[in-house]
C-alpha cells in the first residue's frame, strides 16, 4: 500500500471537491479517485484527476500541481500531467 500516494491524491481531491461544491456540481469521479488511491491504484486515480480537471475546468494551485508532479515522478507516470490544460494551473 502506497500511503504517500493516497495522502497526496486525497488531499488534492479534497481541494477539487471544495471547488465542485462551490459551483454546486456533483462529480462522482472525485469519490472514485479516493477509492482508487485507497486501493493502491494511484496511476489510474491521477488519470481520472487529469480528465476531471479538463472536463469540468477545475483548477490546481501551483503547490498542488507540484505535489502531484513529485508523485508522478515517483510513480514513473509523468506523461499524463502534460495533458492538463495550462490555464487550469494557478500560479
Amino acid at each position: 500500500m502506497d500511503y504517500y500516494a493516497e495522502f497526496i491524491i486525497v488531499q488534492v481531491v479534497g481541494s477539487l471537491q471544495l471547488q465542485a461544491d462551490g459551483r454546486r456540481i456533483n462529480i462522482a469521479a472525485l469519490q472514485s479517485m479516493r477509492e482508487l488511491a485507497a486501493n493502491d491504484e494511484p496511476e489510474i486515480a491521477i488519470d481520472y484527476l487529469v480528465n476531471t480537471l479538463n472536463s469540468f475546468g477545475l483548477t490546481l494551485k501551483q503547490d498542488e500541481y507540484d505535489r502531484l508532479s513529485a508523485l508522478a515522478v515517483r510513480l514513473e507516470y509523468t506523461d499524463v500531467l502534460t495533458d492538463i490544460r495550462p490555464e487550469l494551473i494557478l500560479s
